[in-house]
């Protein structure tokens, strides 16, 4: 059953302002199975007063999250199930089957999406489809949210909201083998870089601004993999945790004419001690002459979590090691609320943000039983 709807939602491109429809599906499956939901609008004017919001702030208007909630029999701490709807662009390039085909072969569903986050969707649901015929002693909430793979701000908004509960599990990021409890701090960037336009056959009258910017591009880079070099625990397990990736430049031509104007977007992960302050003096400095145009931030961040995790065990039967990731999710807002946070599951699948993405559809019901014992241990 739940492998059939999680192939219709992977069918859904929601990629950043066109989840429409994949809400859509969500809100249709919660109304079937009777279950309370509620809307958690984006208004931009409202997400800018918010202190941890990042932009863009769009303006497409039916955008919301979707909150579901099943009350508790009385007793017991609630639980927060937290995944996302939206997904990247799938690309054009490397794809064998189309990418929002949701086909399935040798039983691994392919599609962008799959594994990240729409099996997540599924597991929750399932797990939402269960409760409802038996409660939990604590209540049961989940967020079905937007921009997770942008800006963070759905889940932002949701909390900001009122819907919040004595401990959460986002389930996306890991394939069951293993769970996250804390974050490298993340930065992206634009950095703008200016010259003095000549003609190209005597260059060395003018400032080519593109040659500038790659040469800032790579003393940013090598700066930040130095980094690495004082790496300490539990970072260790990582041979590059502080990571520099370029993932645009732009620098249009002019006929005959060495280029006045050039920008590259940067994206910047970084370990503690170092915080988000002490990363933008050092990207500031090194960049030099560039003018920096700071697009998005996360700080490091931990979370106390040894609840939570032991839950997640028990339902598991086994022990479910804990630990650091590179990336960012939206545990930062659960944290920061001083709500206990893990990201777990949702299975095994492979291919996340590149071509043939595909989720493995026989590790879904284990997935569901997993996390649904995990909930009655930590609500009980």
């Amino acid at each position: 059953m739940w492998g059939g709807f999680l192939q219709r939602l992977v069918r859904e491109d929601s990629v950043f302002e066109r989840e429409h429809g994949a809400v859509e599906l969500v809100e249709g499956e919660l109304d079937r199975l009777g279950i309370a939901r509620y809307a958690v609008a984006f208004d931009p004017a409202h997400l800018q007063s918010l202190p941890d919001a990042n932009p863009p702030f769009s303006s497409v208007s039916g955008r919301r999250n979707v909150v579901a909630r099943i009350p508790g029999t009385g007793g017991g701490r609630s639980i927060l199930f937290n995944v996302h709807l939206d997904v990247v662009p799938a690309g054009a390039d490397g794809w064998d089957l189309h990418p929002f085909s949701g086909a399935i072969v040798d039983g691994k569903l392919f599609g962008r999406g799959a594994y990240d986050d729409k099996a997540g969707v599924a597991i929750v649901l399932a797990i939402l489809d269960r409760v409802r015929q038996a409660p939990l002693r604590g209540d049961l909430i989940a967020h079905f949210a937007l921009e997770d793979e942008t800006t963070g701000n759905g889940s932002l908004l949701c909390l900001d909201a009122g819907h919040v509960a004595d401990g959460a599990i986002i389930v996306d990021g890991t394939r069951g083998e293993r769970g996250i409890n804390q974050h490298a701090g993340n930065l992206k960037f634009a950095l703008h870089m200016r010259g003095k336009p000549a003609s190209v056959s005597v260059s060395h009258m003018g400032e080519n601004a593109a040659e500038k910017l790659m040469q800032a591009v790579f003393d940013l880079r090598t700066a930040i993999f130095v980094l690495n070099e004082g790496r300490t625990s539990p970072w260790t397990i990582y041979p590059s945790p502080n990571q520099f990736s370029t993932v645009g430049f732009r620098c249009d031509e002019a006929t005959l004419t060495v280029p006045a104007q050039a920008s590259a977007v940067c994206y910047a992960t970084f370990t503690p001690p170092h915080d988000v302050a002490l990363m933008r003096s050092l990207i500031e400095t090194v960049a030099g002459e560039a003018t920096v145009e700071w697009l998005f931030s996360a700080e490091p961040v931990r979370s106390e979590s040894a609840g939570i995790e032991a839950a997640i065990s028990r339902g598991a039967g086994r022990d479910v090691p804990f630990g650091p990731s590179t990336g960012t999710s939206d545990m930062r807002h659960f944290v920061r609320r001083g709500i206990p946070c893990v990201l777990f599951g949702p299975g095994i699948g492979y291919n996340p943000h590149r071509a043939n993405e595909f989720f493995q559809l026989d590790s879904l019901d284990p997935m569901i039983e997993t996390l649904h014992r995990a909930a009655i241990e930590w609500c009980s």
